[in-house]
């Protein structure tokens, strides 16, 4: 997806920064590390999982090929709603572009940022139009991360489907993202009110915890306030196409995964698989590795074998599925990018 650095504050510099992305990149790598020697305890055979995966026939890989690209092309409703104006087909480059730039970087959604705004620059469209795109298709995005916990864990419940303990645990837990959710819409639409208190009490947490003085603040709540601006007229006059755009890309992304099963063999009711799904596009949240490569992987395929999948299976599908929708994205993105470039050569 769209990388999604912040436009207003730039990332931190010096020696102190780059220490900080460092040790974070390496707690992710060990973390990876000990997810794939705790998967094959499991009882999840790389071998096995490799071999499921290298004996597919010709057709599937063109099968799923088409539905993740169908995917990004529905995805651009997402990306056109939010920059007015933008083409379909220019939309899709600033996804893979970005995406491209995203997956090989470690922490590389500013970098991904930086290269949408020099595209859309070039397109005609202003800083400030970039910015408000961003923050609602990002915004947009963030809320279907946040509501779809709820919808899972209730599709798991009435469907009884897996090992599920703690119930009260995971249904509180659903409804607190939910209810997040809940609040950046109402933030979109101009209601921004509960979402700014809630950031007040976090930044004040935050500066007794950091024991900085008062004139040493981080800035959340101004900072937040002046991302919000205006894009409630936005949102109010182009949410339906958000909303479509959005629910089709989950869709889509829904049945890429049951493919990726499917094709190996692999049936899992689709309560597990909407579970599984959600874990994925939830945890691409926490991008420490480029990508979120591994630590999403890890989680996704610890979700679905909480559920009672197959160690084996789960390892051989999600690995299926991340290949399109983080491998695959990498060079057709690195393409797009590089077609983008000679066309602005070419028309100076």
């Amino acid at each position: 997806m769209i990388g999604t650095g912040d436009l207003r504050e730039p990332a931190p510099a010096g020696a102190s920064g780059r220490g900080r992305r460092a040790a974070l990149l390496v707690a992710g790598t060990a973390l990876v590390a000990w997810s794939a020697v705790h998967l094959a305890g499991l009882g999840a055979s790389w071998t096995q999982a490799w071999h499921m995966i290298a004996h597919l026939g010709w057709r599937w890989p063109i099968g799923l090929g088409v539905v993740w690209l169908l995917g990004l092309v529905v995805h651009t409703s997402v990306l056109t709603a939010s920059l007015p104006g933008l083409s379909h087909r220019r939309a899709l480059t600033l996804n893979l572009s970005g995406s491209a730039v995203s997956n090989v970087l470690p922490l590389g959604g500013v970098a991904g940022t930086v290269l949408n705004l020099g595209m859309v620059r070039g397109w005609g469209h202003t800083g400030l139009e970039f910015a408000r795109f961003v923050v609602v298709s990002k915004a947009w995005d963030l809320i279907a991360k946040l509501i779809m916990p709820l919808v899972a864990v209730a599709a798991l419940l009435l469907a009884h489907a897996g090992p599920f303990g703690h119930r009260l645990l995971w249904l509180v837990c659903a409804a607190v993202c939910a209810a997040a959710g809940v609040l950046v819409v109402a933030a979109l639409l101009g209601r921004a009110a509960p979402l700014l208190r809630l950031v007040a009490l976090a930044e004040r947490a935050w500066v007794r915890l950091r024991r900085r003085r008062p004139d040493l603040d981080p800035g959340w709540s101004a900072a937040t306030a002046a991302l919000l601006e205006g894009t409630d007229r936005l949102v109010r006059r182009r949410w339906a196409e958000l909303s479509w755009g959005m629910a089709g890309y989950w869709v889509l992304q829904g049945a890429l995964l049951w493919l990726s099963f499917k094709a190996i063999h692999v049936y899992l009711p689709w309560p597990v698989i909407l579970a599984g799904l959600v874990a994925e596009r939830l945890l691409t949240l926490a991008a420490i590795t480029p990508g979120g490569a591994g630590l999403v992987e890890a989680g996704t395929i610890a979700v679905l074998i909480a559920l009672g999948a197959d160690p084996t299976g789960a390892l051989a599908g999600v690995l299926l599925y991340r290949a399109f929708v983080f491998v695959a994205e990498i060079p057709v993105g690195g393409l797009a990018t590089a077609l983008w470039l000679l066309g602005r050569r070419l028309a100076t």
